[in-house]
């Protein structure tokens, strides 16, 4: 069954999910991941998209992101990443045709309540998949950046300060909360699959719904 039209609009936040087709490997070599994790960076420079990335992990035959769009439209941003490391992998191992598995999957979500349990998700994907023990050794994350050594600057820091907490205190805290997540990795697994095309409360559901159709209406008001 297709999927219906993305619920968009400016300043949405989305978890975004996609993997290699068939479910095979996107990334053979480390200089792979190096090569998605540059054009993530590049595509934050301000000559082109606006968006803001809040948490993020590649794994062998997938990854996650939790971004912010402003008003380049998530489609936009995908298309180019996808596209250009598409073309970059084909090239490089003599391949044709599609690597990533249908469309990406996004979910709109009410970022305040759903930021904390999803970036610890996305933090332990590579644990609950036992590529290792703990997020601390897993390089091709968004921990590197929060906690260890990183020589990306993908994630917006005052965006994800202000989410975790801007103490120091808070964000050891945080950084338990992760690590506390390791204990119940089956519960949190499901508690983040994308069933749906919306994540928070009923109210948030609503509005989220009603932005999409004044941002539907004002796009075809232009075209007539």
């Amino acid at each position: 069954m297709p999927r219906g039209p993305r619920i968009t609009f400016e300043n949405a936040f989305f978890h975004i999910f996609d993997r290699g087709i068939a479910k095979q490997k996107i990334f053979l070599e480390d200089s792979d991941y190096e090569k998605f994790l540059k054009r993530l960076a590049e595509l934050k420079n301000k000559n082109h998209f606006d968006h803001t990335i809040f948490s993020y992990v590649l794994m062998p035959n997938h990854f996650h992101l939790l971004i912010q769009t402003k008003k380049t439209p998530i489609a936009k941003i995908m298309t180019s990443l996808l596209t250009s490391y598409s073309m970059y992998f084909n090239k490089k191992y003599k391949r044709v045709g599609t690597l990533f598995q249908n469309r990406f999957k996004s979910k709109l979500c009410d970022k305040d309540s759903y930021f904390l349990g999803a970036s610890r998700y996305i933090h332990l994907n590579p644990v609950e998949a036992g590529l290792t023990n703990y997020p601390k050794d897993y390089i091709w994350s968004s921990y590197q950046e929060l906690f260890g050594e990183s020589k990306y600057n993908i994630l917006d820091r005052l965006e994800v300060t202000r989410l975790i907490g801007e103490t120091i205190e808070g964000k050891k805290r945080y950084h338990q909360f992760l690590l506390d997540g390791i204990k119940d990795l089956i519960d949190l697994k499901r508690s983040y699959d994308f069933d749906k095309d919306i994540e928070g409360a009923p109210r948030f559901n609503t509005l989220s719904q009603k932005k999409y159709l004044r941002r539907k209406s004002k796009e075809q008001h232009k075209t007539i």
